[in-house]
């Protein structure tokens, strides 16, 4: 126990030291200098935290798209226990996450990648030293250390639990437990916040379990694989069901349907490049994806040491399989391989970027390297692997000086590294490996992967993460306004999620989906802006000419313009229009006649039943909360009463306490409610059956496991 502490502390030392920039330097470095982080995940993530510190646990995001199901946009990962722990830290004191939070929270995933990693190589029977390369080389190089969006990341991570439990089951170690903890990574891994990983990390584990062909373990993978789904349902459940009723944008152009095939052009875009596998070994050569191949000129030639030595040991062949097979998937259209595949395995053409499959790649090299760096200690491969550091040290000077290849300092680098390994073993032929490897890797990840992050005290220094410090003047002027306000952002201007970055409601946002009700009109139009309640425009120029500015900001000169057409975000209308399809109802918004102040459209052919009135009584919005809605009415005759909020399966009316009111869909998106005369108040609740049945299958799994964990300690005893 106390080796294993030791060994664990070990290698969350190197993890911690290697982003020394992140841990020691109190911020003047961040890694979510990316757009798609700037954009999207950290403003949700910033909502969430916010709303969770006010005791609330918010299922619906009201500042994105008039509202959107916060589980179901599945990005960045809502119900991920590793976020949920990061949100839980006290926020500054203007209520958002801190930069020192958001970099020490990066650091601890890392450092549970490279514990995940270490045990999979000792459970392989490497030596300590070789698994603490191996978990380092997993943790910190190749896509896990590159990766830029967190969901991702935290997908990746899980992958050497779910090898180490496998193992564990293959070879007969307690094999009912870890076949059911294996279950609870890979349902984990799908809590991730994004499909993509768990997806090819599950259909990998399928066929490596159909490898085995051992009958006997057909049960055992039976338990991983329910126990899996069932611990993933919190998350899947409200996904599939917001898939099933919206739209997703991707580089193929227009949006795409749940039941729509996704366009192959997505997968040629985010390829691996056969220029892209020089940069497995070769930096500078760019990444894909945004995430880099590199894992350099040490880990390279330890990885081809350990395959040519060890190849007579089953789990090395398995591991080549791994990293053949994903490599040659992650080509994506340069082989037809890929195409093959992803036309035969139903759901597959959701996994849209095959270079993400480098993940299992780079796993494989990884273990394979700590394989390599064993033999490497013996003195029969001493000479051997270090001839192929000269050839290789060769290759990189020769090719950076006569052909002319793009010789950036880090190329420069591992040339020089591999000459001097070679240089060390000629000179002590029994030099210390394990300390020799670790020191050369790390230097050249560090060249290659984090020497580039830019320091805030740079004057163009990270440009996207600055964004999430810029327009609080304008935050606070809206804030000032009288509510609910919602705006209408101008992307050129404010490409963030402004309204989840500071809680104000927006018109759209920046988002992979969006439900499909809201695009079956012209959200653009100046009539819908009036019924969807957008009270601002933010923006350097006005979206409309009518549209006053009020203010200024001093900082950017960006300015806020208000709309004075603007209908309130609670109202009462007395006539109510069918319209047959959605293309009639965005055609009938589009004609001047249409007046939204006294009719609602429902599509259809059944009408609420309203009484037509000419006097107006007073609606009032009591409260307003993510999960919930409250409205206080006093109409003189029955009206419907709109909230300007999008309509979306979950969502309850009760009318004066008694529930089971019917809530109407007005304009095809909104939600409405028929209330009678006098004084009644409303109570909107959002309580979707596929979060409560989510909650309660991810519960059962849990318990499952730990019900086998203690049979099996039974027993063993």
């Amino acid at each position: 126990m106390i080796r294993a502490v030791s060994a664990f502390a070990a290698v969350a030392t190197l993890v911690v030291c290697f982003y020394w920039k992140l841990t020691f330097t109190r911020g003047e470095y961040v890694w979510f200098d990316h757009p798609d982080m700037v954009y999207l995940e950290l403003p949700r993530l910033f909502f969430e935290a916010r709303e969770l510190h006010q005791g609330r646990v918010p299922l619906w995001d009201p500042h994105t798209w008039m509202g959107q199901p916060l589980i179901g946009l599945t990005q960045p990962g809502p119900v991920n226990p590793f976020n949920l722990l990061m949100m839980a830290w006290p926020l500054d004191a203007a209520g958002y996450l801190r930069t020192g939070v958001l970099n020490h929270y990066f650091v601890l995933l890392h450092i549970f990648a490279a514990l995940g990693a270490y045990a999979l190589c000792r459970q392989l029977r490497r030596s300590r030293g070789a698994a603490l390369l191996g978990a380092c080389a997993f943790s910190l190089g190749g896509f896990t250390g590159s990766v830029p969006w967190l969901d991702v990341l935290c997908g990746a991570i899980w992958a050497p639990w779910i090898a180490w439990f496998f193992v564990r089951v293959v070879r007969g170690v307690q094999p009912l437990m870890s076949a059911a903890l294996g279950g609870v990574c890979l349902g984990m891994a799908w809590l991730s916040g994004h499909h993509e990983l768990p997806l090819i990390t599950s259909l990998a584990l399928a066929a490596a379990w159909a490898a085995t062909r051992r009958a006997r373990l057909i049960p055992y993978a039976a338990i991983t694989f329910v126990i899996g789904a069932l611990v993933a349902a919190v998350q899947m459940w409200p996904t599939i069901e917001f898939g099933r009723l919206s739209l997703r944008w991707g580089p193929a152009g227009g949006p795409v349907a749940w039941n729509d095939r996704v366009p192959y052009l997505s997968a040629s875009v985010y390829s691996f490049t056969p220029r892209g596998m020089l940069g497995i070994v070769f930096p500078d050569q760019g990444t894909n994806a945004d995430s880099s191949a590199f894992l350099g000129v040490v880990l390279t030639v330890l990885a081809l040491a350990g395959l040519a030595s060890s190849w007579r040991h089953p789990a090395v062949r398995w591991l080549a399989a791994l990293t053949g097979a994903s490599l040659i998937y992650s080509l994506g259209d340069f082989t037809p391989v890929h195409g093959v595949v992803q036309s035969l395995v139903p759901g597959l053409d959701k996994a849209r970027v095959p270079v993400r499959a480098l993940l299992l790649f780079h796993l494989g090299c990884s273990v394979l390297a700590a394989y390599g760096l064993d033999r490497a200690r013996r003195t029969q491969w001493t000479g051997r692997i270090a001839a192929l550091f000269a050839l290789a040290g060769l290759c990189v000077l020769l090719g950076a000086l006569g052909w002319k290849l793009e010789a950036g300092e880090a190329l420069l680098l591992s040339g020089w590294i591999s000459l001097a390994w070679c240089a060390l073993v000629y000179f002590r032929p029994r030099p210390p490996h394990v300390a020799l490897a670790l020191l050369f890797m790390l230097t050249e990840m560090n060249t290659a992967l984090t020497r580039g992050w830019s320091s805030r005290f740079d004057e163009k220094g990270q440009p996207y993460a600055r964004m999430l410090a810029q327009h609080r003047d304008i935050v606070e002027f809206l804030r000032r306004e009288p509510g609910p306000t919602r705006v209408r952002v101008r992307e050129a201007d404010i490409p963030l999620n402004f309204g989840e970055l500071h809680s104000i409601d927006m018109h759209e946002g920046y988002s992979a989906g969006v439900t499909e009700n809201l695009n079956r009109f012209g959200r653009h139009l100046p009539t819908a802006q009036r019924f969807l309640a957008v009270t601002h425009y933010v923006g350097r120029e006005p979206e409309f000419a009518d549209w006053p500015a009020v203010f200024t900001s001093a900082a950017s000169g960006i300015r806020v313009f208000r709309n004075p057409a603007a209908l309130p975000r609670v109202r009462a209308v007395y006539l109510a229009e069918t319209v047959p399809t959605a293309a009639h109802l965005a055609a009938r918004i589009e004609q001047p006649t249409f007046d939204p102040v006294q009719t609602a459209l429902i599509l259809g052919n059944e009408a609420p039943k309203i009484d037509p009135c000419a006097a107006i009584g007073p609606v009032k919005l009591l409260a307003y909360a993510p999960n919930r809605v409250r409205i206080e009415t006093n109409l003189q005759c029955t009206g419907l009463v709109v909230l300007a909020d999008t309509n979306f399966p979950g969502w309850e009316a009760s009318i004066d306490g008694r529930p089971g009111a019917r809530i109407w869909e007005v304009y095809g998106a909104l939600r409405g409610v028929v209330v009678g005369t006098g004084r009644h108040e409303i109570d909107f609740r959002y309580r979707p059956r596929s979060v409560y049945g989510g909650v309660a299958l991810t519960a059962a799994g849990l318990v499952a496991a730990l019900a086998c964990c203690l049979a099996a300690t039974l027993k063993k005893k």
